[in-house]
């Protein structure tokens, strides 16, 4: 008897924490909208490997999407590669939550522009950088990979005109330097130099160095414009 009541205690339990996480994530419908596309995409991918005959090349596209990087071959493959896109990640991971946390605390202000902006444009690099969108675009469509650095350029030159005096107000020799670095990096691209390994450091090499400044960068600027807003509230 004792067991079953301990049993009957426990799935009430069960069931009331439950309901208690169901009511505080329905306060959260962000989450739930990325959840949903998460498992909307696992589906899709379910369905297009059962739907039709049998197909090793379907489950094989499976594999490959969630294969490691990591190789015993090649155990060092991409390593400098992922620490790129990890800087790309931070940089806009402190932006945008610099963007929650100032709204936060001061929920009447206006939303601040430039991290607002900034954080748009790292998105669209950072998105670029990880799926190959120029390369893919070159190699598929035939658009000139200097059309799209020229595009990315425009943009940024346009996003330091218009933000000006606020760049002006922070350590902006982070940026320029940075973008000196990035531009080398796409020079190098572009040229397609004879070699293998100092082509590779001048392209990728330059990135990287750029990104560890970028992120130092937005690091330092959100810092401030976090404590400015706490300040204000006081």
């Amino acid at each position: 008897m004792n067991l079953i009541n301990m049993i009957v205690n426990q799935l009430q339990f069960l069931v009331k924490l439950l309901n208690y996480s169901i009511i505080k994530l329905l306060k959260h419908p962000y989450l739930i909208f990325l959840n949903g596309i998460i498992i909307l995409l696992f589906l899709t991918l379910t369905i297009y490997v059962k739907t039709g005959e049998p197909n090793w090349r379907k489950a094989r596209l499976i594999m490959q999407l969630f294969a490691d990087p990591f190789t015993h071959r090649n155990p060092l493959q991409s390593y400098l590669t992922n620490l790129s896109e990890i800087l790309w990640c931070f940089s806009l991971a402190i932006c945008s939550f610099s963007i929650g946390l100032i709204n936060n605390i001061r929920p009447k202000s206006k939303v601040n522009r430039f991290i607002v902006c900034s954080a748009f444009i790292l998105a669209i690099l950072l998105i670029d950088d990880i799926f190959r969108i120029t390369l893919i675009a070159n190699q598929l469509l035939g658009i000139p990979k200097s059309f799209t650095s020229l595009l990315y350029g425009t943009s940024i030159i346009a996003y330091s005109i218009f933000f000006r005096r606020k760049i002006a107000s922070t350590p902006y020799f982070l940026l320029l330097v940075a973008l000196g670095l990035f531009v080398i990096s796409t020079l190098v691209d572009w040229l397609s130099l004879p070699g293998i390994g100092t082509p590779t450091m001048l392209e990728d090499g330059t990135k990287l160095l750029a990104l560890v400044n970028l992120a130092y960068y937005f690091w330092y600027v959100c810092r401030n414009e976090v404590l400015s807003a706490k300040t204000r509230t006081w």
